[in-house]
């Protein structure tokens, strides 16, 4: 339990300042040969007919994909987990030509039904990952958003404290004095973090990213905290060489990104800054269904989002 909130974090540090820091790009890849990268899908390009930021599974047909086929926009699915359920689920979607980097959350009680005769707790989307793998869930996610989604990064929890004091701490704006204690948790969990902007190092950063008490809009407002705890690490991290964290880091990462596609991605990034990082979540509403609190997509504010990163207007 004590795990799964930090992903959020973990994941997104890892692939934003992956794909935006091009001197670590350079240094992993072209000098550093003991690195050791951990699961990874190397496809073979002889074969491959599309772009590298294309999907096979989605349909060009649409007014998205008309769009999408003229567009250079890499979209990756990022996937945190608790046990064999999603606890955390973003999309990021990184515009090649105008360098502006999308961030879409999902909050992990998002209604997508797959069978209507499913127990009400399987029509979350956060139990899609057990029966379906990551592979079906980035299905069900790109049908869900309407955008080419195939690529996708899961991430497992170890050495993320240690990348977060390799970093000298991040700064956050702690709204509230967070208390909490789950002495049943494995370990035992005891948050205690004041109120205020303050450097969290590893351990406090975890116990921030997993607090979820007292926020007035609930998990809205933990994916809120959370996404503002990305900006300030990412900015953080670019201005740093990253080497070291990212060998730690990538150890703990399974993804079906070629690591030569990332290269062709470092020669665009060049002067990015996290004031180009947009910060999204996936529009709807909380509402109970079945006896259990779900969160409804809107089919049209999704859409007109989805258009809003493939069309200028």
């Amino acid at each position: 339990m004590i795990r799964h909130f930090l992903k959020i974090f973990f994941t997104s540090l890892i692939l934003i300042t992956f794909f935006l820091s091009v001197s670590v790009l350079g240094y992993i890849f072209l000098i550093d040969k003991d690195i050791v990268i951990g699961k990874i899908d190397l496809k073979d390009h002889e074969d491959e007919k599309i772009e590298f930021y294309q999907s096979t599974t989605f349909d060009y047909g649409t007014s998205i994909g008309i769009a999408a086929s003229n567009k250079k926009r890499f979209n990756v699915l990022v996937a945190g987990l608790e046990g064999y359920r999603t606890d955390t689920l973003m999309v990021v979607s990184y515009d090649m030509e105008n360098k502006l980097t999308d961030i879409i959350s999902l909050p992990r009680d998002t209604y997508l039904p797959r069978n209507a005769d499913d127990s009400p707790e399987f029509k979350k989307i956060n139990a899609i990952y057990a029966e379906e793998g990551i592979e079906g869930l980035t299905l069900r996610v790109e049908e869900l958003l309407g955008l080419p989604l195939e690529k996708y990064i899961v991430i497992d929890y170890e050495g993320v404290i240690a990348c977060v004091d390799l970093i000298g701490g991040v700064e956050v704006k702690v709204p509230f004095h967070m208390v909490y204690t789950d002495p049943y948790d494995d370990p035992p969990l005891y948050i205690d973090i004041p109120q205020g902007v303050q450097v969290l190092n590893g351990d406090q950063s975890l116990k921030f990213l997993r607090y979820r008490k007292g926020y007035d809009n609930q998990d809205l407002g933990r994916i809120e905290a959370q996404q503002q705890f990305i900006k300030s690490a990412v900015k953080k991290a670019l201005g740093l060489q990253l080497p070291a964290l990212i060998k730690e880091a990538y150890s703990h990462v399974e993804t079906n990104i070629d690591a030569r596609d990332l290269l062709n991605l470092a020669t665009d990034l060049v002067g990015f800054s996290t004031a180009n990082i947009n910060a999204n979540i996936l529009p709807g509403m909380e509402t109970t269904l079945e006896g259990l609190s779900f969160y409804i997509p809107s089919e049209e504010d999704v859409e007109s989002l989805v258009y809003s990163l493939y069309y200028d207007q």
